[in-house]
Order: C-alpha cells, then sequence, then structure tokens
C-alpha cells in the first residue's frame, strides 16, 4: 500500500528532486515555482468569489491550458470540468504547488498538460519523466483512485529543434499509460501536424508557438472526444452521440447493451473509429451513474459458445460536430462476415446506414 504523502509536505518535494538528482539539476535550469505565487492566489481568490464544483475535471498545465481557461468549459460541456492552466508552467510547478492547485479540489480526473516549456528551459525527457513519476505517485497517494490524461507535448515552428526531444517524451507518456488502467495518453499532436509528420503553419499565432482559434478547435475536439468514454459516464446525464471529424470517432456516451434480446439492459459508454466503411469498436466503459435519457443501443448475440454471434447498433440522436443536423443511423456485425480473428481482434460493424432524423 502506498504511503500517504501529507498535504503540508508536498512542496519540498520539489527540493528532494533535486536533492537525489544532483548531477542532472546541476546540469539543467529548473525555473523558480514561486514565480507563479501570484497567479495561484489569483486561484484562491476565484476559489472563493466563485467556489470551484465538486468531482469534477481539473485542467491543469502551462500556458496551452491557460489561453484555454476561458473557452474550455465551453468546448467540453456538458462535462464538469475546473480549468486551471497558469504561463509557462513547468512540471516541477504543478509538483511545489499540488496542494494549492490540485488536491484541494478533489478531482475525479485531472487533464494535464506540461513538459513543452520543461524542454525549453532544457530539461531532459529523463528528467521530465521522472517529475512525472513523482507527481503520479502524489496523484495516487492523496487522490486514489483518480484518473490522469496527459496530454502530448505539442508541435510548434517556433521549438522544431526541441521536436525530436518531444517525441522521446510523448514516448514515455505512453509507456506510462500502457502500464496502468487510471493513465491515459491524449496523443493530440497526431492530428495537429499534417498528414506527413510536417508542421501545420495554419493553426499558430504569430510567435508560432500558441495555438490560433483553428488549432484550438483540434485541440478541442481531440481532447472531448478522449474524455467522453470515461468521464461522461461521471456525469448524470446523457449529452448525446457525436461523430469527431478530427479523430474520426463516434463516440455515445449512453448506450442500453442488450444480450440476446431480453436480458435487463447494461448502461454503457461506446466509443467507434470510423475507417471510411467501417466502425470498429475502440473503447467502451459501463456507467457509474444511471440515466433515463438513454435511448442508443447495442443488442448482441450470443452463440453457445460465448462467441459474438451478431450485434446491431442504433442510435437516433447523432450529431456530427460542428453541425446543427441530427442523424439516425445503424451499423451491423457479423461474426461470419467479418471474424474477429481475421480482423485484428476487432469487431467491424459494416451495412453502415445513416440518415437525417425527422
Amino acid at each position: 500500500m502506498a504511503r500517504k504523502i501529507p498535504l503540508h509536505t508536498t512542496r519540498a518535494v520539489a527540493v528532494v528532486i533535486c536533492i537525489f538528482s544532483a548531477l542532472a539539476c546541476a546540469a539543467q535550469i529548473q525555473p523558480n515555482p514561486t514565480r507563479y505565487e501570484a497567479s495561484i492566489a489569483a486561484f484562491e481568490n476565484k476559489d472563493i468569489s466563485d467556489p470551484p464544483p465538486e468531482n469534477a475535471v481539473l485542467l491543469i498545465g502551462s500556458s496551452s491550458i491557460g489561453f484555454w481557461n476561458d473557452q474550455a468549459p465551453a468546448d467540453l460541456a456538458p462535462l464538469t470540468v475546473i480549468p486551471r492552466g497558469f504561463g509557462g508552467s513547468v512540471m516541477n510547478d504543478v509538483i511545489y504547488y499540488f496542494d494549492r492547485i490540485v488536491a484541494k479540489y478533489k478531482p475525479r480526473a485531472i487533464v494535464l498538460y506540461e513538459g513543452d516549456n520543461d524542454l525549453a528551459w532544457g530539461l531532459t525527457p529523463e528528467t521530465i519523466l521522472r517529475q512525472l513519476d513523482t507527481l503520479i505517485e502524489m496523484i495516487k497517494s492523496n487522490l486514489p483512485g483518480t484518473r490522469l490524461y496527459i496530454l502530448s507535448v505539442k508541435p510548434s515552428i517556433a521549438r522544431a529543434d526541441l521536436w525530436d526531444s518531444a517525441i522521446q517524451v510523448n514516448s514515455g507518456f505512453t509507456e506510462r499509460a500502457q502500464l496502468d488502467t487510471d493513465i491515459y495518453h491524449i496523443k493530440v499532436e497526431t492530428f495537429l501536424l499534417n498528414d506527413d509528420g510536417t508542421f501545420n503553419a495554419n493553426i499558430y499565432e504569430a510567435d508560432e508557438l500558441h495555438l490560433n482559434a483553428a488549432g484550438y478547435d483540434i485541440w478541442a475536439e481531440v481532447i472531448r472526444a478522449a474524455l467522453t468514454t470515461h468521464e461522461a459516464p461521471h456525469e448524470g446525464f446523457s449529452f448525446g452521440t457525436n461523430f469527431y471529424r478530427t479523430t474520426s470517432e463516434l463516440i455515445s456516451d449512453c448506450v442500453q447493451l442488450i444480450l440476446n434480446s431480453g436480458a435487463e439492459p447494461l448502461l454503457i459508454t461506446l466509443s467507434f473509429h470510423f475507417n471510411g466503411s467501417n466502425l470498429a469498436i475502440r473503447d467502451f466503459s459501463s456507467r457509474a451513474t444511471q440515466t433515463n435519457s438513454c435511448t442508443d443501443r447495442l443488442d448482441v448475440n450470443v452463440g453457445a459458445e460465448e462467441n459474438v454471434e451478431t450485434a446491431l447498433y442504433t442510435t437516433n440522436k447523432l450529431y456530427v460536430r460542428g453541425e446543427s443536423v441530427r442523424y439516425k443511423l445503424s451499423a451491423e456485425f457479423s461474426g461470419t462476415r467479418n471474424p474477429i480473428a481475421a480482423n485484428g481482434n476487432q469487431f467491424l460493424f459494416d451495412n453502415i446506414t445513416a440518415t437525417p432524423a425527422d
């Protein structure tokens, strides 16, 4: 069992990191976290005048979150969020202010963006990932069960010389997500780069570092899609089925899963990836909260050998992000037509029909 770190001691962790990593710290510049004292105090004052929601998703990190603070609640609605991005912060700043900017909110989930400025300060990928491990331990000790969504270090033209190091950091994020079911890596860089892997000059401000409105449209859609499957079940209502053009995902936050016709339905969230002709089930999660507004269905027929023989997914409230038209859609799975063993153990749904709903 992990030892709980007393909240009054967590600021000292930043110092301990350097004590036990003296050689690494001596060769790198670790900015003084007290430079953000005024920013943190401003958040504390805001918490008094406008108390934040409970059981929310906390958005924490550097200016890529900070410039999104005002718009994020609308972009992620109706997910309950607390935006707390600040300045040009680094991983160690989140560690230093953990009590005041993370633990106090008791979030059900945390979306973290750090690593970008860390590289600009000269910190190595190894140092950044070591500090991330410290932060993960603090979360697990003080906020057990809290899910962590780590955003990739984003590509930027202004820091093109650091991109190889950023790729190393992002690989470290992936490794941690693969080893822990409470950690997810949101690979925003996949959608911010051009298809050939080059930088997309159309999504940056004049400084070629920060995202412009077009960049944040991509950023917000990728994050919203990633959060929906595992965070929507913790909201007390269903907010519909969405197709995300950016990620080619169709996600329903509430589906009635019905086995062999007549069984009591189970409520789940469900995400598909659309590859142009098929919908492949990508992820699902049981709903932690119940709702009476769940109308999507996944009817599954299981054979004598407990293999899924057929399945039918239907929805009459599908929205394409950015459009106002509501669609109804159906898609079929056939174990005979699309055996999962021949398709990388994926359930591929075909015979897709989509028409505007009345």
